[in-house]
Order: structure tokens, then sequence, then C-alpha cells
């Protein structure tokens, strides 16, 4: 018999410890209050918990408790003043529901949500022109660990996309810098265990260095690729700005107005951020050529789009027939009247006088005698996708 009513009392007061750690209590026990100085916050903030307990007196041990899966953790203690009332302070250090439990009564408060995002200090090195600027962040707490996306703009406008991954409260990451001068980054850092996502806007600046014939390094590199996302036919380059690079730097610079030097400085990296492919004047055919007399350009097109932009030199004198036109026969290499040299990849398209072919000598002006010149270099690529009969239109 005593040993059944010895377990009796063992149920009675585990039931009772288990009904005061879940913040339960006899009504007759009193009540507390709690409210906190912010309810979102940084990671490593500083949050003051603050409530009185009723009926009051001083020298009340105050728990304050936060909500994790195992059910509830302490972070801070206080006591009561005559009042009644307390305040503590604790560093907050993860997201959860944020109780005051008075452990000699069992009393405990309504719960009270606190969000805590990561904290996060950022360092952006000075970047180049479509090269990107480097960008690291030191991550609290240190476990944290996440994809983090960013997302560049310029005057309100998206102009870049990136991601990268966050490991153990580090990141490490290339923004991308279509162009020079101030962008902004917004870094978007997910939710992880604890803590919830958070969003940081960071400035970032490019540099554009001139760069021409003879330069070399990364900035050369971006050049070529963003010419190509223009649709202006590159080299394939490395690195390295050659004589050919020049060549279509000049069509991008005749495209858009630009001085024809060849040379890319600050001008043509703000122009080469702003810039859209070219559209052609002709929808149709679906295959065609134009040659823009007043540009000095060549522009392929496909499907009513332009594929790709070449430089050209026509007639000296304004002599290049206007007009619409057809290519009427081909030949690797011939040979002209007007003096010395190949007319390489000659593709005629009025009369037995007038053609596009390659030349050694492509001025950033009018200046053959009559005939389409264009890049020797690219020459090749244009002959072989160019069959007899496709229509030439050249016009102012």
């Amino acid at each position: 018999m005593r040993g059944v009513l010895a377990l009796l009392v063992a149920v009675a007061v585990a039931a009772l410890a288990a009904t005061a750690d879940a913040g339960t209590s006899d009504p007759d026990a009193g009540s507390v209050t709690i409210g906190l100085s912010r309810l979102v916050a940084v990671h490593g903030d500083e949050v003051v918990a603050s409530g009185a307990v009723q009926p009051s007196f001083a020298g009340q041990e105050i728990v304050l408790q936060v909500s994790i899966t195992e059910g509830w953790s302490e972070v801070a203690r206080a006591v009561t003043d005559e009042q009644g009332a307390y305040s503590v302070t604790f560093t907050a250090d993860r997201s959860g529901a944020i109780r005051a439990l008075v452990p000699a009564s069992g009393a405990s408060s309504d719960p009270v949500d606190l969000l805590v995002s990561p904290h996060v200090s950022v360092s952006a090195k000075r970047g180049f022109a479509y090269v990107g600027a480097q960008l690291s962040a030191s991550i609290r707490p240190a476990a944290y660990s996440g994809r983090v996306s960013i997302t560049v703009e310029r005057e309100g406008r998206v102009v870049g996309r990136a991601s990268a991954r966050a490991e153990n409260g580090r990141l490490r990451a290339t923004v991308p810098t279509p162009g020079i001068g101030r962008f902004t980054a917004r870094l978007s850092f997910p939710a992880a265990p604890g803590l919830k996502a958070r969003e940081l806007m960071v400035p970032v600046f490019a540099g554009g260095r001139t760069i021409s014939i003879g330069s070399s390094g990364r900035d050369v590199r971006a050049l070529v690729q963003r010419l190509a996302e223009l649709h202006f036919h590159v080299p394939r380059a490395g690195s390295l700005f050659t004589s050919e690079l020049a060549d279509s730097v000049i069509a991008f610079q005749k495209a858009f107005g630009l001085p024809r030097t060849g040379v890319v400085g600050p001008l043509a990296w703000k122009r080469l951020e702003r810039a859209h492919p070219l559209r052609a004047r002709y929808r149709g055919p679906a295959l065609h050529i134009e040659v823009d007399k007043t540009r000095q350009i060549l522009m392929v097109v496909r499907r009513g789009s332009v594929e790709a932009v070449l430089p050209v030199s026509t007639g000296a004198t304004g002599n290049t027939p206007e007009g619409r036109h057809r290519i009427r026969w081909k030949a690797p290499a011939t040979t002209t009247w007007l003096g010395s040299g190949i007319l390489y990849r000659t593709m005629t398209f009025y009369g037995n006088s007038f053609a596009i072919h390659g030349w050694p000598d492509v001025p950033a002006y009018p200046a053959s005698h009559g005939c389409v010149r264009i890049p020797v270099w690219a020459a090749d690529w244009l002959y072989s996708r160019s069959p007899v009969g496709e229509t030439v239109y050249v016009y102012r």
C-alpha cells in the first residue's frame, strides 16, 4: 500500500513540474506580463524585456525563456522591484517566442515573437567595367550557410544578377558591373534555422581604363563578350586587344555615333552599357544583307533580326549603288583592273564591278572605288554564309 501511495505522489509531482515548465499554472498563482523593446532584431543586438508580476512584491525571480525545438531555453534572469516590475537585457541570437516565467509560482506570460536575422558586414572592392567587383561578407552566427542571390541595379533598373554560397559565416562573390560608375547590389540572404531572411543594399563602384591595340587583361575579354552580346562580329580574341578587335570596336562606334577611333575609353564604356542590338531596316527576305553607307556598317540579317555587324568602307565618291540587289556570283578571290591587289572572297551584287569583298585596309570612312570593303579576317565567315541570290540592300 505504501508503495502505491509513493508512486501516486511521484506522478503528481512530475505532472505539476511539467505543467509549470509548459507555462501554465493555477490562476490563483498570479500572472506575469512581458514586452520587448523590439520585435525584429539583428543577431547580436541587445533587446530589453520588461513587465510586471501580479500580485506585486519585490524580490521575485523572473526567468526569460526562448522557444526551441525541444521546448524552452533560458536566456536571462531578473528580480522584481518594489512594484513587482522587472527589466532585463539579453542578446538576440535566434528567432523564437519569448516568455517570462515565475519559477516560484509557475506563472508564465503570453509569448511574444522575436524575429532575428543574421548580422552581415560587407566590403566591396572597386571593380572594372563588365569584369565585376569583388565582394566579401562576414556573417554572424558563424555557422550561417546558404545561397545568397545578388541583384544589381542602376537608376532603379536591374542590370545584372548573380549568386554565391555563404559557408560558415563567410561569403565571397563577384558582383556584375555592366558599365562604369556606381551600382547598387541587393544581397538577399535566405532564412536559416533560427534566423529569418535578410536583405542588404550595398553600393558598388566600377571604373574603366582606356584600352586599345596591345592592351591586355580581363577587361579586354569582357569587351569582346559585350560586343558579341550586341551582335557585333568579333574575332576569337582572348584577353589581348588585337587589330581585329579594333575593327569590331570601330563598327560599334560607327553604329552608335561615337568617334571612330578603335579605342575604348569612358565614352565607349558608358555607351556599351546603354546600347541595345541594332534593328534591321528591312524585315524580309528572311536572309539578307544591309549596307548602311551613312554609318559605314554591314548588317547580316536573319529572320528579321540583326545577327552580326561588320565595319565597311564604301565608295569614296559615294558611287556604291544604292537599292535592292542580290549576290550575282561569288569567287574565292578576284583581281581588279583598278590596280594591283586581290579582292578576297568576292561577292558581286551589281553588274560585274561592285562587290562585297575582304580587303587589308578598311578605314573608318568611305575610301573604296565603289565596292564594299570588309576586314579580311571576317571575309571567310561572311562568304561561307551568304549564298548566291541572297538580297543585298544598300542605302544611306
